[in-house]
């Protein structure tokens, strides 16, 4: 039991009499009887207030939780009383999840609720949580707080058996986007005409078309047919893949709420499930100074799974990787001709050498592939126009000078990258998984592997 305020004043009433007992003598009898008042108040408040075996409640959320979206909390609460209640309930959310909320707006992100439960009746509540780290937490118990029939107390229930452990995996939602988004498109045959005509399998045979390759035309059909015939080809299958992610210091920092790391790891994923579906052979590998994960490449639905569990508890850390090394070995691993896509950031030519070195290393036996994370901030800082900044702002002249060099030397780096036989991606992190997707098919379209 918690008394309320009503409650307060009528016990303060009381000693205010028997304060002025001393001074005004017939004030004790009324303090007296006060007292006698107030108990039976209470008595029968408490005879008529609902009891907690009237109240049932229950927390629905799936048990993996996507970091850096909105994943729903229902709660119910179910009431068999008869008289109406007034009630306040807290849920426990897990408290390195519920850290970030404050960094948020979100609308749907807060997890006490006040409500009025009518006579045999069940309310629904929900709210988000909008996770910026992965990791194992745990929701604790729900709290219910509900006032008496005469408003002098709130009882309170705590729901120990909802309590349970949660873990933020990486964006699951994109991934189940994703999914459909693949099952639907080869319902409509999109994927099968994006594949065909510029691999190395034969498909089939069609009518010339303007703007078909010459080359392509079969002389031998032609001439049976006499119009113009061409072969189509479609891209070759059960193709190797290892994706590589770069954990080591550039990975760190935070970029739009989520570290660049898991930007990254978002990207692969999808990427991973996209060639998954396309029938390749799939691998992942994960470094910082030393190697921290690799499982080598296989096809099949369960190979997701296995990344996604894999990947699940590794985080960044501050060190410089040993590029040229650490893509060597995982070169080394493959055993045949793949595609190598590397996930990390860079800066300049210089400062980014040993990168170059590394992937500038991996063909002719492989396609290497980097991806970088674009940083939007820099991107309009040094686009912006000098007309438009405030007068007198000579940082901000300054900081647009370094955006202008950081960016013309990233780009610099990346043709060097391109020049040596690289295939380059760089894309902001809210495009990054979308574009990533495309740049795959269109390398499996044009044949590059």
């Amino acid at each position: 039991m918690i008394a309320t305020g009503r409650l307060y004043l009528l016990l303060f009433a009381g000693l205010a009499l028997f304060c002025l007992s001393p001074f005004l003598p017939v004030a004790q009898p009324f303090g007296i009887t006060l007292d006698v008042i107030i108990l039976l108040l209470v008595a029968i408040d408490w005879q008529f207030t609902p009891r907690a075996k009237l109240f049932k409640v229950e927390r629905k959320c799936e048990d993996r939780l996507s970091i850096g979206r909105h994943n729903t909390v229902q709660i119910t609460v179910a009431y068999d009383g008869n008289t109406p209640v007034r009630c306040v309930l807290r849920d426990d959310a897990p408290q390195m999840v519920h850290a970030f909320l404050g960094r948020i707006d979100i609308a749907k992100s807060v997890e006490t609720f006040a409500f009025t439960l009518a006579g045999q009746s069940a309310r629904q509540l929900e709210y988000a949580l909008f996770p910026l780290r992965r990791g194992a937490y745990v929701f604790g118990p729900i709290s219910l707080r509900y006032t008496s029939f005469l408003g002098l107390f709130q009882r309170e229930i705590v729901f120990a058996d909802q309590a349970r452990p949660v873990k933020v995996f990486s964006d699951l939602k994109a991934l189940r986007d994703l999914s459909i988004k693949l099952s639907h498109s080869n319902e409509l045959g999109e994927l099968a005409q994006r594949k065909r005509g510029q691999g190395t399998d034969f498909s089939a045979l069609r009518e010339y078309a303007i703007g078909d390759d010459s080359k392509a035309v079969d002389w031998n059909a032609t001439a049976r047919r006499d119009r113009p015939v061409v072969r189509t080809y479609e891209a070759e299958q059960d193709q190797r893949m290892t994706i590589l992610i770069d954990a080591g210091r550039m990975m760190v920092s935070d970029l739009d709420g989520l570290t660049r790391y898991d930007r990254a790891l978002n990207a692969a994923l999808c990427l991973a499930m996209t060639g998954l579906h396309h029938n390749d052979q799939v691998g992942i590998g994960i470094f910082a100074d030393k190697p921290l994960l690799y499982l080598p490449p296989k096809r099949g639905k369960s190979q997701m799974t296995r990344i996604l569990e894999a990947t699940f508890p590794i985080e960044p850390k501050m060190v410089e990787p040993d590029y040229v090394s650490l893509l060597a070995h995982f070169a080394a691993c493959q055993k045949g001709r793949s595609l190598i896509v590397v996930l990390t950031d860079l800066t300049d030519a210089y400062g980014s050498q040993a990168l170059l070195n590394g992937l500038a290393r991996l063909s002719p036996r492989h396609l290497p592939f980097c991806v970088t994370l674009k940083d939007k901030s820099i991107e309009t800082l040094a686009v912006m126009p000098i007309g438009e900044m405030p007068q007198k702002e000579t940082q901000l002249l300054y900081k647009r000078a370094a955006a202008i060099d950081l960016k013309n030397q990233r780009e610099l780096a990346l043709s060097h990258l391109q020049r040596r036989g690289c295939v380059v991606l760089d894309s902001a992190p809210q495009d990054l998984s979308t574009r990533i997707v495309d740049s795959y098919l269109d390398l499996k379209a044009r044949a590059r592997l």
